[in-house]
């Protein structure tokens, strides 16, 4: 009799460590790769019992069910496995009229079980799925006090006058109903097969072990820890209880993945950077993106984040000449000479000049500006380029001097190049050349002034072969304007030389 309980024993614990391997191995994957948190739960239950064995009808069926109540405590370990303790307190009995026996026992039981939740092995983890279908199978051990009595008349066949002990194989599948996440209400179903085939009614008459079921309904209520948003962190440490987030960020989601929880991103949709508060800057300027005008481009505070190259105070999205520093009137661009044409418009950027003439000046005020006028001091005719009509040859001619010069005007070279070939054809011929000065300077410096002017002709005449022609010389300084000095366009006519045929 010991050795065979030592038997039955062993092969409880043999079950009981078959299922903690299960868990270890098979389960590992789906315990290390989810974010459930395991708990705790107690279940307490009301059911039904059902005997099945050698005292009942020939279909396995008794007349009556037989009430019972009991308990589980369980630990949820992953997804998939959890373990638990289930307690069972009822009644058993079954009748058989072939026999003249009825069956009656007052029994309780303990087990340590194994459960496996199917959806998790087919589906993915959700903690808040309302439905759950499981299975749970294990080891236990029960008490009992059975009576075997005839049927009429009614006497006792047998009895036990104390408690019965003998260990059970527990196997069974329920359902669970998602309330909140604290409570469910659980249906189940399970076989309890006694290891004996006689020590429970008495009888081995079918040469088998007795088994008796055991249907119940029990509210389960989970104890804790809980994890509202199923990220494996409990709410109570969770920042964000009722979004799934990650550990490193106390629990709260971080839907960019920049490392900045949702709560405290600003730019929760973008990843971004921890000193805006989770906004990117892309060009990395300073300046959030949304905020800067010009993202994807370095530039400055004062321009909404947009460059400004040539440092003009003027963003270059603004600017018309971004590469050269401008003026805000001007859009950006330049006017050097300060004549109000821009630099890029003005035909003569580096001198004051009028918008007529394309930014040029018209220094003598003969409507032909002075880029285009080969007299620009001496008021002119279009035909002569600018420069005073031509009288021809035989007549007076005038050559004029820039303000403070002693060589002609390169237009008027012309001219002197037709009095030496006419007096050079006129050898007897005889000229007066005579200097003149505007009044800018003094008596004696414009008089020597004028002298040079007049040297300055007659000796680019007897350059140009004119020698034998008597030549007279006169200078005058400012002593004999034509034009009033006090205008540039007087002045300049004024700084000239006469040349006449006297003879």
């Amino acid at each position: 009799m010991r050795n065979n309980q030592i038997r039955k024993a062993l092969i409880v614990f043999s079950i009981i460590a078959f299922n903690l391997i299960s868990i270890s191995t098979w389960g590992q994957d789906k315990l290390n790769n989810t974010k459930m948190m395991s708990y705790f739960y107690l279940q307490p239950n009301m059911g039904v019992s059902q005997y099945f064995g050698d005292i009942n009808k020939p279909n396995l069926t008794n007349k009556e069910f037989q009430f019972g109540y009991g308990a589980v405590l369980g630990y949820q370990i992953s997804p998939v496995f959890g373990v638990r303790g289930q307690f069972v307190k009822t009644k058993l009995k079954g009748e058989r009229e072939d026999q003249n026996l009825k069956f009656k026992s007052d029994i309780w039981d303990a087990a340590l079980n194994l459960t496996i939740n199917i959806n998790e092995i087919f589906a993915e983890y959700n903690e808040k799925r309302f439905v759950n279908f499981y299975l749970f199978g294990g080891a236990g051990f029960n008490s009992f006090k059975s009576t075997l009595e005839n049927l009429t008349p009614s006497a006792v066949v047998d009895s036990h006058a104390k408690s019965q002990n003998e260990f059970f194989v527990p196997v069974g599948a329920g359902v669970s109903f998602r309330l909140s996440k604290s409570l469910a209400i659980n249906l189940e179903y399970g076989d309890h097969i006694v290891f004996n085939s006689d020590a429970l009614d008495f009888t081995d008459g079918n040469k088998r072990n007795d088994h008796y079921s055991y249907a119940s309904a029990g509210l389960q209520i989970k104890l804790g820890p809980f994890d509202n948003d199923g990220d494996g962190i409990k709410d109570k440490k969770d920042a964000c209880p009722d979004a799934y987030g990650k550990v490193e960020l106390a629990g709260c989601p971080d839907k960019d993945n920049d490392g900045i929880a949702d709560k405290d991103d600003a730019c929760p949709e973008v990843a971004g950077k921890a000193e805006f508060k989770g906004c990117p800057d892309t060009d990395g300027d300073g300046i959030i993106d949304t905020q800067d005008a010009c993202p994807d481009a370095a530039g400055k505070a004062e321009f909404g984040g947009c460059p400004d190259k040539d440092n003009d105070g003027i963003a270059d999205k603004d600017d018309k000449c971004p590469d050269v520093a401008g003026k805000k009137e001007f859009a950006g661009c330049p006017d050097r000479d300060g004549d109000g044409i821009i630099d890029n418009e003005d035909a003569c950027p580096d001198v004051r000049g009028l918008a007529q003439f394309k930014g040029c000046p018209d220094t003598d005020g003969d409507g032909i500006p002075d880029n285009k006028d080969n007299c620009p001091e001496v008021a002119g005719v279009a035909a002569n380029y600018g420069c005073p009509e031509d009288k021809g040859p035989l007549a007076e001619k005038t050559v004029y001097f820039n303000s403070d010069g002693s060589v002609v005007i390169d237009i008027y070279n012309l001219e002197l190049n037709e009095i030496a070939a006419f007096m050079n054809e006129h050898p007897e011929a005889t000229i007066l050349v005579s200097g003149h000065a505007d009044n800018r300077e003094s008596i004696n410096y414009n008089l020597r002034l004028s002298e040079k002017r007049a040297d300055f002709v007659i000796n680019y005449l007897k350059k140009k072969g004119m020698t034998s022609v008597k030549i007279e010389k006169s200078f005058f300084g400012k002593s004999k304007p034509i034009a009033d000095n006090n205008t540039k366009e007087g002045r300049a006519i004024n700084r000239r030389v006469e040349i006449k045929i006297i003879k």
